[in-house]
């Protein structure tokens, strides 16, 4: 019984990880690609260069991800 209980709470704990996942690939389709949408293929890949480098320089956390 004590199995069924830890793959219980791993199952639950997977659950929550992949929503929380979801919901922030969600906020982003929805509040960041709209912003950008309308910008030229060079503000673009500009725009995304800056996030990858406050992402990589200031974010030590997703590097672990």
């Amino acid at each position: 019984m004590e199995a069924l209980d830890f793959f219980t709470a791993v199952l639950l704990l997977a659950t929550l990880l992949c929503a929380l996942v979801a919901g922030f690939l969600f906020a982003f389709a929805v509040v960041a690609m709209p912003g950008i949408r309308d910008l030229s293929d060079g503000a673009f890949i500009q725009a995304f260069q800056g996030m990858d480098r406050i992402i990589q320089n200031n974010q030590p956390v997703f590097m672990l991800v």
